[in-house]
């Protein structure tokens, strides 16, 4: 489905997102700085939407994850690389979908919790997870590539990804406890943490903000939950066909050497069969030339690749077999 939908309108995809992505944060840091009054025109408020200020509903993605710092900055520099990579691997229009439909859950979830709760209950948007849903993809598409922690430390990504996902289960589990525990035994909580006896009002401020923390992380998280599951099944589906292509080859390659054992193998047999199949190799100077269509690798350049013709490709596309499995499927 998402295949056709590029074919349709991935043309209208924004290049180079992360560039935008990172100029709207450098518009928010300065608002924020030196205009802390018009700052507060662009953050998502849903009383102030319903009386009709609907620029929030898009302005809102402006708005700072959190105090600038020289460490924010790395994390903005390792971020734009997180962006490149995740654009040049996804495509322009995939990676567009990823970032624009996080963004969109936030906005829906927020303004969903402030309507059906009826105004008592408020969810903040904050581009923080936006950012961290950019990570989680990259660990997944990446789990082995490595990274500098403290610019000292080498870590690979699958291992951060884990550290992340158990933070956040562990976000919304106390959060859970906070907002579903007696009023009374939040107080007490509360008053050994603090020192200071917890009023009522306390208390419900305190499982008001545990429950939008809750619905904050989810919503935002959303868009990758949906990745990861479509990323897994296409992975599986490869793998599926992987399986099948090497039985496929196993057998054939023992028919073949039964015949050879009996004596009952004809060469012209052998060739008409090796053309109908469309698989070819590269043993000598004299064999067919053949190209990938997706790396443009030759039969004769890398003798040793298996080069084979996909049917469900429209037209005569012959693949590598390092993208056998992995192409899109072309449609004329």
């Amino acid at each position: 489905m998402i295949d056709r939908l590029e074919k349709k309108i991935g043309r209208y995809a924004v290049k180079n997102l992360i560039y935008y992505i990172l100029g709207a944060y450098v518009i928010g840091y300065v608002l924020y700085m030196a205009k802390p009054e018009w700052y507060m025109y662009i953050v998502l408020e849903p009383s102030l939407v319903m009386k009709g200020q609907l620029w929030r509903l898009f302005t809102w993605v402006c708005s700072v994850p959190q105090a600038l710092s020289i460490l924010l900055i790395f994390m903005f520099l390792f971020y734009f690389y997180i962006g490149r990579t995740l654009e040049k691997y996804l495509g322009a229009f995939k990676y567009n979908l990823y970032i624009f439909s996080g963004w969109f859950f936030t906005t829906l979830g927020v303004m969903l919790s402030y309507w059906l709760s009826g105004g008592s209950l408020v969810v903040s948007a904050s581009t923080y997870y936006i950012n961290l849903t950019s990570f989680l993809a990259f660990a997944v598409l990446f789990p082995d590539a490595k990274v500098l922690l403290f610019a000292v430390i080498p870590i690979k990504m699958k291992i951060l990804a884990w550290i992340d996902g158990i933070y956040l289960g562990l976000q919304v589990i106390s959060g859970l406890i906070i907002a579903l525990s007696p009023v009374s035994v939040v107080g007490q909580a509360l008053q050994l943490y603090t020192g200071i006896p917890a009023s009522v009002t306390d208390v419900a401020i305190m499982r008001q903000s545990s429950f939008s923390l809750i619905i904050t992380i989810l919503i935002s998280v959303l868009n990758f939950l949906i990745f990861f599951f479509v990323v897994n099944r296409k992975k599986y589906r490869q793998e599926q066909r992987k399986k099948e292509f090497s039985k496929k080859m196993e057998s054939a390659a023992g028919m073949e050497h039964s015949q050879n054992s009996f004596g009952a193998f004809r060469q012209n047999a052998g060739e008409e069969q090796k053309s109908k199949e469309k698989s070819y190799r590269a043993d000598n100077a004299g064999a067919l030339i053949h190209r990938c269509t997706v790396c443009g690798r030759t039969s004769v350049d890398h003798p040793e690749l298996m080069f084979r013709y996909c049917s469900r490709c429209e037209g005569s596309h012959e693949y590598c077999q390092d993208h056998l499995f992995t192409h899109e499927h072309i449609k004329h």
